[in-house]
């Protein structure tokens, strides 16, 4: 595929559905140009994940929690979920950037597994014009494929993102000792664990290691684990196993229980996740 001179590329985006709550079905790319400040987002919020790589132009960006930074070629913005946030386009600029939106269950599953951090609203990439053909390859196969054949676009685009975090070396670090505390933690999900006894298998004082598991995973131990009990349960349900069966088989006392703390987590029933996996006869008729 030819790569074009940033002059050259034209406002081009795509706006797609996958199915779903409107928040986790979004899945949409493209080249994006703002010729003026008008253009600019002020306490802007969407309530699934997008984030754009600055190809040229200059600008801010700003949100509620007083992070701040100044905007310019090889920047990546983070737009995440529920936050209200600004981004200021600089007059007569030439602002072009790529974005890929996708949805929030998504982007919950990538931050989950380590693959995206939500800790770092803006940070650099260095030569993103080498990103361009990836990217005009994202776009085209979005514009094109019908909207039973959008799953690997997806995954696409997650790859992409992905790779973003990757090379700017914004993805998070974590020790092996915290690798190895996330493996017990997500180990044997029915049973209760003994935080004590991981930080003595690690080797490690109980106090240090929920410290130092903190600062790397940017929440608690049972945060964690609680996390992959819900995300486990998730897939379960839209498996076909029933509310019942999933509270069982992760050691909840009752469904109710467990129905309470899915709701607390996802902010929905369990119910509705019920069978929500397409079968393959579905997914070759487009259905």
């Amino acid at each position: 595929m030819k790569k074009l001179p940033l002059s050259e590329i034209q406002h081009q985006v795509t706006y797609r559905f996958i199915g779903g709550k409107p928040e986790d079905g979004i899945l949409s790319s493209g080249f994006m140009r703002k010729l003026s400040a008008q253009k600019s987002q002020i306490d802007f919020v969407i309530p699934y994940y997008s984030c754009f790589v600055l190809l040229s132009g200059s600008g801010e960006y700003w949100d509620e929690t007083g992070y701040h930074a100044a905007l310019h070629p090889g920047c990546v913005v983070q737009r995440l979920p529920d936050i209200v946030h600004s981004t200021r386009v600089n007059e007569n600029s030439n602002w072009l950037e790529f974005y890929i939106s996708f949805g929030k269950c998504t982007f919950d599953a990538l931050v989950a597994i380590g693959q995206l951090n939500q800790n770092v609203p803006v940070f650099h990439l260095s030569s993103p014009e080498l990103h361009l053909p990836a990217f005009q390859k994202l776009l085209e196969h979005m514009s094109s494929v019908p909207d039973h054949s959008l799953l690997p676009c997806l995954l696409e685009a997650q790859q992409l993102v992905c790779s973003i975090h990757k090379q700017s070396g914004s993805n998070i670090l974590i020790s092996p000792v915290i690798e190895q505390a996330c493996l017990l933690l997500e180990k044997d999900l029915t049973r209760q664990l003994s935080l004590r006894q991981i930080a003595n298998q690690l080797c490690i004082g109980y106090e240090s290691f929920r410290k130092m598991f903190f600062e790397q995973m940017h929440q608690s131990p049972d945060q964690y684990r609680q996390q992959k009990r819900m995300i486990t349960a998730q897939m379960m349900l839209m498996e076909g196993v029933s509310v019942q069966s999933a509270a069982k088989a992760l050691g909840y006392s009752d469904a109710y229980a467990f129905s309470k703390q899915f709701k607390r987590f996802f902010g929905c029933p369990p119910s509705c996740c019920l069978g929500r996996l397409p079968s393959v006869s579905e997914n070759e008729n487009g259905v």
